[in-house]
């Protein structure tokens, strides 16, 4: 009998909304051959989207609260250091593992959360091979310091694949650039930094993938493979918003530079997956997954939140499968798989038992030999699965942390060590509360919830998890309280009236979902989400014209949205519509399999057409997702009484009835218990707090006792003059509060001329006292954290704010960034903000404000320099040297003329 193998690649974000097309154009030759010789179709993924957590449940079966695996970084229980995830935070075993047990030989290339990985018997490269860069700018591989301690196991691979690691100055501008960005050449890099930062996703690709070649070359005898890729990922949050169509808002040069780039990542993946499928051979099967998509088309977000991991909003719920090769049926379409599925149908694979514990199921319809799916209580063991930790090493710990930092997927690690423990917490508390709540552990989620949203509270997104969370649980009088201290900060917005629908629709209140609704029809009539809760809505109300429309608005979009596919089978079965019905069913079963609520629509589409038999399997489905789910009991026990089965209708029912009193037992019990739980916790919180209240007390009375101080600031939106106000001040006299810190640079020749502890402003107040008797630059965000005792002279620069967005912008690109937004939400934005600031200050007693307007200043300086001359007074000594500062040459960002 032939040995039994198998190559998983993974390949992060990849996306059908882009490959099928390249496929059909010839572009993916490797994807093409893996398609038409397998299984393919979309793979639900798990919330949160935060590749570490997603792909340990790939290679375990189980969701974060079980694996442990939090986000990207974790609080180092020994050191108390902020550090990467390893596989010592793995509570669970991976698949390689249980291979292992029965005797297969893994090897393990790149894989999320492996650093540390021992004691196999194959071999593996841990993530951090990749990730780990040269001190120096030109130090070849060779003179890096090597790969951190449990980069391999055996250790003994350091000899041989040290040298394999690619340095971003090993990838060639004409040969390998040019591939992306075909006028790279006519890129000034030393004001635009993103070709280097190209360079840096692919070197570490290239790494990932010399590791995985020289593996399969060196070491065929292996029974699992599993190689991770994780640029696409990387490079589309670079340089997805220039990719086609072209976004409002994006340069036009930068559109033409860089619209080849995420095309040009997907067809060098498929060059490698090439090579990976001649070495396995073709007889090795293969699987290619990814753990999310990303979103390519006019679904590309209009903005970012300035969240942790607020990238995240651009990725799409649907990854990509292929099952593909010797055992699995052809040029076949899947429907239904989950990230979860992956493990069980490996197991499978190998004819081996799936744990009765994994979350997932075996995809038992992608193989070509029908056999059924074998169970075991569980694979774990009653030690559990903790390694040893591997000590990175504090340059290793950083480079990593930094690179997760510059990506958007955590916060900035503080300087202060305990400010980023608890920083790192409560993210990974509220990561851990996500997932919890997508698959239904309320209970979980509930004090993670609290936690986070008591240390920040003015973090909306904490308090409406919150609230839905508290609602779950019966919880009506503690959700409205969550949800009216959040929207204490959002005034009248439109963020705020779908916060307030949100809330309201889970209350069963349509009414007033529909009322707060309605105010943001007004200013958004397209939003998506919108239209979703506007369809909810009118469905609830059976105001069935309203909900088809809101729902076809939302498919004209979004032809992928399970949620309106779900609406307009509903309303296909009110109308008797059933072939509609049981299509629009299928559909939606297919993009989100998990909903309970798809298949026991397709059972009600099913019946209402008399094909009772067929009606069975779905509502079973339904049931074993949700077995609380009771109108499907109702609709099986009908189902098995017209086909005379009256002994399974007679079972249903019983077990209905017994579910129902578990439920009415459970809300019984569990909410009083709830209550309790909740009330204690707030008794700690509320002791917490007043030894907080305590030390502000102590700190107030402390300074109360200071006498009023007199100062002098320079304000205004990043990029609207401030750093030349800065120049002024001090070419007329004035000392300036600066540090240099930051260094003079292309975006500010003449230097930034900032304090970097004013920052520390809002959580400490007092800062402000180092800089009496100087001038101080305060961006405007800082303003409301002024003490009030104080009497301040405010000169605030203001610009054309579209003048400040293209500055901005124009920064972006020579750091090599991807802005988050777009460029006319962040126009009304900061044009808002400002505003607002301003209408604050005049308002202020204790405030003299003198707006300076940049263009005035750059046009007339001698003009307005004598303004600010009699704003500042005698101590300001105004003369040549003054206006001398204005440089019109650097008023780079003007509005144009047409």
């Amino acid at each position: 009998m032939s040995r039994k193998r198998l190559l998983l690649v993974g390949w992060d974000s990849a996306d059908w909304k882009i490959m099928h097309p390249l496929i059909d154009a010839g572009h993916l030759p490797g994807l093409a051959r893996l398609v038409e010789a397998g299984t393919s179709g979309n793979i639900t993924t798990l919330e949160p989207q935060l590749s570490p957590m997603l792909w340990t449940s790939i290679a375990t079966g189980k969701m974060a609260y079980h694996h442990g695996v939090p986000g990207f970084t974790e609080v180092d229980p020994r050191s108390k250091a902020v550090v990467p995830v390893s596989a010592a935070t793995r509570r669970c075993r991976t698949v390689w593992e249980i291979l292992a047990e029965r005797g297969l030989r893994s090897h393990v290339v790149s894989w999320f959360a492996t650093q540390g990985e021992r004691d196999l018997p194959g071999k593996v490269v841990s993530n951090m091979f990749c990730h780990v860069k040269p001190k120096g700018p030109e130090q070849a591989p060779s003179d890096w310091p090597p790969p951190p301690p449990g980069t391999y196991w055996p250790p003994e691979l350091d000899k041989e694949l040290n040298e394999l690691r690619v340095s971003p100055h090993d990838v060639d501008p004409d040969q390998v650039i040019r591939l992306f960005v075909p006028e790279g050449d006519k890129v000034d890099q030393d004001k635009d930094k993103r070709l280097w930062m190209l360079a840096g996703k692919l070197a570490e690709t290239f790494s990932a993938h010399n590791a995985a070649v020289h593996l399969l070359e060196t070491d065929p005898d292996w029974d699992f493979f599993a190689v991770y890729y994780r640029a696409i990922d990387e490079i589309c949050h670079l340089f997805m918003p220039y990719h086609p169509p072209k976004m409002d808002g994006v340069p036009e040069a930068d559109f033409e530079m860089y619209r080849h780039v995420v095309v040009g990542a997907y067809r060098l993946h498929d060059l490698m997956l090439q090579r990976l499928l001649q070495l396995a051979g073709p007889d090795t099967p293969v699987m290619l997954v990814s753990d999310h998509g990303f979103h390519s088309d006019h679904l590309r977000p209009k903005f970012t939140p300035r969240v942790p991991a607020g990238i995240t909003v651009w990725h799409r719920p649907q990854g990509s499968f292929i099952a593909s090769g010797p055992g699995f049926q052809k040029d076949e379409l899947l429907f239904g798989a989950r990230l979860l599925d992956v493990t069980p149908t490996i197991l499978h694979h190998f004819g081996l038992p799936v744990g009765d514990d994994m979350e997932g199921r075996v995809l038992e319809e992608i193989f070509t030999e029908k056999r059924p799916a074998q169970t075991v209580p569980t694979w774990e063991k009653p030690e559990g699965a903790a390694k040893a930790r591997a000590d990175l090493g504090d340059d290793a710990n950083k480079a990593l942390l930094e690179q997760f930092v510059a990506l958007g997927y955590i916060d900035e690690i503080p300087d202060d060590p305990g400010q980023a423990v608890a920083g790192t917490e409560r993210e990974n508390n509220w990561n851990m509360a996500r997932a919890a709540m997508h698959g239904g552990r309320h209970d979980m989620a509930l004090p993670l919830l609290e936690d986070c949203f008591h240390a920040v509270p003015s973090r909306t997104d904490f308090a409406q998890m919150l609230a839905r969370c508290q609602l779950q649980l019966g919880l009506l009088d503690e959700a409205s309280a969550t949800i009216d201290r959040a929207l204490e900060s959002f005034a009248a917005t439109e963020r705020a009236q779908l916060i307030k629908a949100s809330i309201a629709i889970q209350k069963e209140d349509y009414a007033s979902a529909l009322a707060a609704l309605e105010i943001v029809r007004e200013k958004d009539p397209d939003d998506i989400q919108l239209q979703l809760m506007l369809a909810q809505s009118y469905t609830a109300l059976r105001r069935w014209d309203e909900a088809e429309a809101a729902a076809r608005k939302v498919l004209s979009a979004d032809p992928h949205n399970a949620q309106a596919l779900l609406t307009l089978t509903r309303l296909h079965l009110h109308r008797e519509q059933s072939s509609e019905a049981m299509d629009t069913a299928l559909e939606a079963i297919g993009l989100q399999y998990g909903n309970p609520l798809g298949h026991f629509l397709l059972g009600a589409a099913l019946a209402q057409l008399g094909r009772w038999e067929q009606a069975e399997r779905p509502l079973l489905n339904c049931l074993r997702l949700d077995p609380q789910f009771f109108r499907a009991y109702r609709l099986l026990s009908r189902v098995y009484r017209t086909l005379d089965r009256p002994d399974q209708a007679a079972a249903v029912e019983a077990q209905a009835r017994m579910q129902r009193q578990l439920v009415e037992e459970k809300q019984r019990t569990q909410l009083a218990v709830t209550r309790r739980e909740f009330a204690a916790r707030q008794a700690v919180r509320a002791e917490q707090d007043k030894i907080k209240q305590a030390e502000i007390d102590r700190r107030k009375a402390e300074y109360d006792a200071i006498e009023p101080m007199d100062f002098l600031l320079v304000s205004g939106l990043p990029r609207s003059g401030t750093s030349l106000m800065m120049q002024i001040l001090q070419a007329g006299g004035i000392p300036l509060m600066t540090d240099g810190q930051r260094a003079a640079d292309e975006d500010n020749p003449e230097g930034y001329w900032e304090w970097e502890e004013i920052k520390k402003l809002p959580k400490d107040p007092r800062i402000l006292e180092k800089a009496q008797g100087k001038a101080v630059k305060v961006i405007s965000a800082l303003l409301p954290a002024l003490p009030g005792k104080h009497r301040y002279k405010i000169i605030y620069m203001t610009r054309p704010v579209s003048q400040v967005i293209d500055s901005q912008w124009a920064m972006l690109a020579r750091q090599g960034k991807a802005p988050r937004s777009e460029k006319q939400h962040l126009i009304e934005t900061q044009e808002h903000h400002s505003r607002q600031i301003r209408e604050a200050m005049q308002k202020s007693e204790r405030v003299e404000l003198l707006e300076v307007s940049y263009p005035d200043l750059v046009a007339d300086p001698v003009a307005t320099i004598a303004k600010i001359a009699d704003f500042i007074g005698e101590s300001f000594k105004n003369g040549p040297q003054v206006a001398a500062c204005v440089k019109p040459n650097l008023h780079r960002q003007r509005a144009k003329v047409s």
